[in-house]
């Protein structure tokens, strides 16, 4: 585990020595969650990836990216995380989805998390989604864009630069 510099951003330099060589996975956490350090930026993740892989490039990187999509023009598998996972009820689901996650990334790895949500052998072919959430989910997923646009307009009058939305202004 790494832990946070005294003023709540990644420390670079302990991260710069925390991957063994047995390491399998690594997780990021894009979100401050409920304390008030700084998320992190696309930018932050892409070092910190770098770092990661340059230390054992075997590890996989996952990121909760919750509160973080299309808040930045790039995604964290664009900057090289291995899976990604979050919410649908935020950011992607316009705000009007009622529940319900998504993951994201390399083949082997959504089928691996899929077989952990589910059962073995069941795979993404299966699970709970009510019919009205269908409806639901393709709504905010049309309107993610406009509500993640607003804001982030809106928080520009704050004059901070945000990597996630609902930061602490």
């Amino acid at each position: 585990m790494c832990t946070l510099a005294a003023d709540g951003c990644l420390d670079w330099d302990a991260l710069a020595h925390a991957v063994r060589p047995e390491t399998g996975c690594t997780l990021i956490q894009r979100s401050y969650g409920y304390s008030w350090r700084k998320s992190l930026s696309i930018d932050d993740i892409c070092r910190a990836i770098d770092l990661i892989k340059m230390q054992n490039k075997n590890c996989k990187v996952m990121v909760d990216n919750c509160y973080g999509e299309f808040v930045e023009t790039s995604e964290p598998p664009m900057v090289g995380s291995d899976l990604i996972a979050g919410s649908l009820i935020k950011n992607p689901g316009g705000t009007i989805m009622p529940c319900g996650g998504h993951v994201a990334g390399k083949k082997d790895l959504v089928a691996a998390a899929a077989a952990r949500l589910s059962a073995p052998g069941l795979g993404v072919e299966f699970g709970s989604v009510p019919r009205h959430v269908m409806r639901a989910m393709f709504q905010g997923l049309f309107l993610a864009p406009q509500m993640v646009g607003e804001v982030v307009k809106t928080t520009g009058w704050f004059a901070n630069c945000r990597s996630h939305v609902s930061q602490g202004l």
